[in-house]
């Protein structure tokens, strides 16, 4: 679920802070400036935003990079970057915010495309006001504030989970000389080493979920597939209901699955 955006800062990154955690956008910018030694905060990596949702009880899970991320300049601190995001399953893949919104992925999510960042929630999406609102809104392509930018390109988006109480944080702060989590997978190339992600009851619970929801999506005459996982079958119908609100006569398929939950193309 996100929140509604607040604070006195109106940049897009501490504004998708605030849509996740809940927190002002001056807080979260507060966090940024103190853990990367910056004076002000105009602008935001993806390593700067993960860091910040860390001291505000959020860890990543899941990540989508663009294949040519590396091309441009892509973190504030390459070696922040690469200590958060060592070990984090991850898929490059080229697609857009329409195709990878349209059939309502699970989860909480942090997404950077055409140099801006949009929170999004099982159907909802907020933002510093420049794309959509501060208070968030449902994702529809009929709706031509989310039409019109639905072609931009996305350059990485991270999912993000609540880190239940008493555990270690996963993602440590980037002070210089900081000691990493483990050491990164070795080789080249993208790789899907085992991530536990936080739960409620402080135990950890693997990446693959038992129950798969296979949605099949049609919004403008477009149609978009795409898998979700849960633990369980509750969590997958509420899932589906909330779609079936928001994206009236699409399809979505709801069957116990152990299988390894590989990305699906949208």
């Amino acid at each position: 679920m996100l929140h509604r955006i607040t604070g006195r800062a109106t940049k897009c990154g501490p504004s998708a802070i605030s849509a996740i955690a809940g927190v002002p956008t001056h807080e979260a910018a507060a966090a940024i400036r103190r853990l990367f030694d910056r004076r002000s905060v105009n602008g935001v990596f993806m390593d700067e935003l993960a860091a910040a949702l860390a001291e505000f009880g959020w860890t990543p899970d899941y990540a989508i990079h663009h294949p040519k991320l590396r091309e441009r300049r892509f973190a504030r601190r390459e070696d922040a970057w690469e200590r958060i995001f060592a070990g984090l399953p991850f898929d490059e893949r080229a697609m857009t915010l329409g195709t990878f919104l349209d059939p309502a992925p699970a989860g909480t999510w942090a997404i950077s495309a055409s140099n801006h960042f949009i929170a999004y929630a099982d159907g909802f999406v907020a933002d510093s006001g420049a794309w959509v609102e501060r208070k968030p809104r449902p994702w529809f392509r009929a709706d031509p504030d989310c039409d019109r930018v639905a072609r931009r390109r996305i350059r990485e988006a991270v999912r993000f989970v609540r880190a239940a109480p008493g555990d270690a944080r996963r993602v440590p702060a980037p002070e210089s000389g900081q000691a990493t989590d483990g050491p990164a997978p070795a080789g080249a190339g993208p790789s899907r080493p085992a991530s536990p992600r936080p739960v409620p009851d402080g135990k950890e619970a693997p990446l693959t979920g038992r129950f798969l929801v296979r949605s099949r999506m049609f919004t403008l005459g477009i149609g978009a597939a795409m898998d979700s996982r849960f633990d369980s079958r509750e969590e997958a119908e509420a899932y589906v209901d909330r779609a079936m609100k928001h994206f009236p006569g699409s399809r979505y398929d709801i069957r116990e699955d152990a299988g390894d939950p590989g990305a699906q193309e949208c």
